[in-house]
């Protein structure tokens, strides 16, 4: 595909996306102007620990997990895929060094805008407000669904909400990855992947 018919093409998703969220007439293609594209290699690191998070991300391509590292081992708390706002949230709004890790699991694109950037039509235009609230709430909300179903689903409804909900990550990623993210060993993640026909 030519170069340019994809960018089109892409920050036509990404302009779908926000008026999905909040309808931004008048300064949204201005606003547009504003994200560039960024591509990454697989297994790079986008936001390292102790690294304070400088941009916001529209994934457009590729699979992304967020982790904490504890004495070497991973814990990994998100997948992200296309086509969403992804990036280190409190990081990103406090400017405070990240207390995770950010990268790429396959190759990746997206757009990004600066904190800078993006703060500047936050503070010019009530309509950017309203859409940095609306992905907070939204972000907040996959937290606590998230913290809901580690505390209170049992190995397996944690496994088979996953696969109700995340079924096509399974072909996509190592399923270490998912075992981990569902935080289980390998040997009973094998055993219920065998009980389910895929």
């Amino acid at each position: 595909m030519h170069h340019q018919l994809y960018i089109n093409i892409m920050k036509d998703k990404l302009k779908k996306y926000i008026n999905g969220i909040q309808k931004i007439p008048d300064e949204l293609s201005e606003f547009l102007n504003f994200w560039h594209l960024k591509e990454v290699l697989k297994k790079k690191i986008i936001t390292q620990i102790g690294v304070t998070e400088r941009f916001l991300y529209f994934t457009i391509d590729g699979i992304q997990k967020a982790y904490y590292l504890t004495d070497g081992k991973e814990y990994i708390i998100a997948f992200t895929y296309p086509f969403a706002f992804i990036c280190i949230p409190e990081s990103f709004l406090t400017q405070f060094p990240s207390k995770y890790c950010f990268e790429c699991i396959t190759a990746s694109k997206f757009y990004r805008i600066s904190y800078t950037d993006f703060f500047s039509f936050v503070d010019k235009h009530s309509e950017f407000e309203t859409l940095l609230r609306k992905s907070l709430t939204n972000i907040l909300k996959g937290v606590v669904t998230r913290y809901h179903r580690l505390l209170a689903y049992s190995m397996e409804e944690r496994f088979h909400n996953f696969m109700e909900n995340s079924p096509q990550l399974l072909n996509l990623i190592p399923q270490k990855y998912i075992a981990n993210y569902l935080k289980m060993d390998s040997t009973n993640f094998s055993k219920l992947i065998n009980s389910v026909k895929l």
